[in-house]
């Protein structure tokens, strides 16, 4: 009952805390997720969102300023040139709302597919060309790096995983990650070479918003780094590979290898089970009651999906050898 208390006692202070910062009364409040509120006032509807910190506040608020003054509207506006002071250590920022589309937005199909892919190239496109004091700001990302840890940490997790994923199946994934790791590691001088944008870092569904009048918006910067635009097409290619089929010849009919720079390359880096490892490292790390919520995704994902993922590894190593 006290915690109760505690927990509301917090979200008065919050919430008079908002008040302050756009200095209107607020009539609305609603939590959409975690760390993210959507609040009304008499005026305009406004999300709050909370940040990791001041600087990751900052550096968001200059890449959507700097799109902005591009040309790039469809992404979120904040409505501060500044952050504002903390409420209790921690750091919030207003964005301007966008109203999405009841319908929400996946990539269930080819045009919504399509769509998302144009948006995301359109945004390399305008962030490639940022001044370099803009692109500086942003930290630097090595996907090589990046796969070698997560690989790391899924064998570190082998004890843990193998009571859920038979070992058969932990083996297989074991093998591709380190298969598509030995072809990588020979094309280091390929993998982190320029040119560079800023990518977005973390291109699911989820992240791009329709709106109610039908514009689709690219929202959500908190992961995005200084490097090779390819890297995000990579992750997309991932992300769509379900709506696909599973097909390669899917992703080339969208036009999503045609901005490698080395195809070849590309294409041993689709070999990496990169979502599996992931989130069975988020799983190994999770507690009990996360792990029943999360269990029907994730066996669905890894053994659900197995024999498609399979039929995918044998038709891009077809290729790679012809």
């Amino acid at each position: 009952m006290g915690g109760g208390r505690q927990e509301g006692d917090e979200t008065k202070r919050l919430l008079l805390y908002a008040e302050n910062r756009l200095q209107e009364p607020i009539v609305h409040w609603r939590r959409l997720r975690d760390r993210v509120w959507l609040v009304g006032t008499k005026t305009k509807k406004v999300i709050m969102k909370q940040y990791g910190s001041d600087a990751r506040l900052k550096r968001q608020m200059l890449l959507t300023s700097e799109l902005q003054k591009s040309g790039f509207t469809q992404t979120c506006r904040f409505l501060e040139d500044e952050s504002g002071s903390p409420f209790q250590g921690k750091t919030f920022g207003f964005m301007a709302y966008i109203e999405e589309d009841p319908a929400g937005f996946t990539f269930g199909t080819e045009e919504d597919i399509r769509a998302a892919f144009r948006l995301l190239k359109q945004y390399h496109e305008k962030t490639a060309h940022f001044p370099q004091a803009v692109k500086m700001e942003f930290p630097r990302f090595f996907q090589l790096r990046k796969w070698q840890a997560r690989y790391r940490a899924f064998l570190e997790n082998k004890e843990q995983i193998v009571r859920y994923l038979p070992e058969t199946y932990f083996t297989a994934y074991e093998r591709w990650a380190g298969e598509a790791l030995n072809r990588l590691e020979k094309k280091q001088h390929w993998l982190h070479r320029p040119p560079y944008c800023i990518t977005h870092g973390d291109v699911a569904h989820h992240n791009f918003l329709r709106a109610k009048n039908g514009k689709l918006y690219l929202i959500d910067f908190d992961l995005a780094r200084l490097a090779p635009a390819w890297t995000d097409d990579l992750q997309f290619c991932n992300r769509v590979l379900p709506a696909a089929s599973w097909s390669l010849a899917a992703l080339e009919n969208w036009g999503m290898l045609d901005g490698a720079p080395d195809r070849e390359t590309f294409l041993e880096a689709l070999l990496y089970p990169t979502d599996v490892l992931r989130e069975w490292n988020r799983f190994a790390g999770s507690g009990k009651k996360e792990k029943e919520q999360y269990w029907p995704h994730l066996s669905l994902l890894s053994i659900g999906q197995f024999g498609e993922r399979a039929r995918f590894q044998k038709e891009v190593k077809r290729r790679l050898q012809a």
